[in-house]
C-alpha cells in the first residue's frame, strides 16, 4: 500500500467523507447528495485537475501568472451499462490568443498535450487500464 492513502469514511446513509494525510476532505454520496461528489465524478475532476496541473507551467510561462485555466471532463457511458464509462472527454478554457504566431500556438497546444500524455498520471493509469487489488477481512 501506498504510504499516503486516501481514506473514505462512512459518515451517514450513502454519505461519505474521503480524507488524505495532509487534511484535505472531499465529501462522496450518490447523484442526490447536496454538496457531495459521486464517485464518477471524483474520477472525472481526478482527470480535469491531473491536466490542469500537468499543463499549468508551460501555460503560465507563455501566458502570464494571472493566466485562467479552467479544465472541463465529461464522459460517455456504455449504453448498455451506466455503470461504465466509455470515454471521457477533457477540454481546456484557455485563451490562447496573446500568442499571436500561429506556430507558435501549435506548438504549445502540441507540447500540452505531450505533457498530459507522459506525465498525468491519472489519465495514464485510466487509459492503460490500472488493476486494482481489493482487501477484504475475512
Amino acid at each position: 500500500m501506498s504510504s499516503t492513502p486516501v481514506e473514505v469514511t462512512r459518515t451517514g446513509q450513502h454519505a461519505f467523507l474521503a480524507t488524505n494525510p495532509r487534511g484535505g476532505q472531499v465529501a462522496i454520496g450518490r447523484e442526490d447528495a447536496p454538496d457531495a461528489f459521486t464517485p464518477g465524478e471524483l474520477l472525472l475532476a481526478a482527470i480535469a485537475a491531473c491536466s490542469a496541473v500537468t499543463s499549468e507551467n508551460m501555460l503560465v510561462r507563455r501566458l502570464g501568472e494571472d493566466a485562467e485555466l479552467t479544465v472541463h471532463a465529461d464522459r460517455t457511458t456504455v449504453p448498455e451499462d451506466k455503470h461504465k464509462f466509455a470515454r471521457v472527454q477533457v477540454g481546456f478554457d484557455v485563451d490562447l490568443s496573446a500568442i499571436e504566431d500561429d506556430g507558435d500556438r501549435a506548438k504549445l497546444v502540441e507540447a500540452v498535450e505531450r505533457a498530459i500524455t507522459k506525465y498525468c498520471t491519472v489519465s495514464r493509469s485510466v487509459e492503460e487500464g490500472t488493476p486494482i487489488d481489493l482487501t477484504l477481512p475475512s
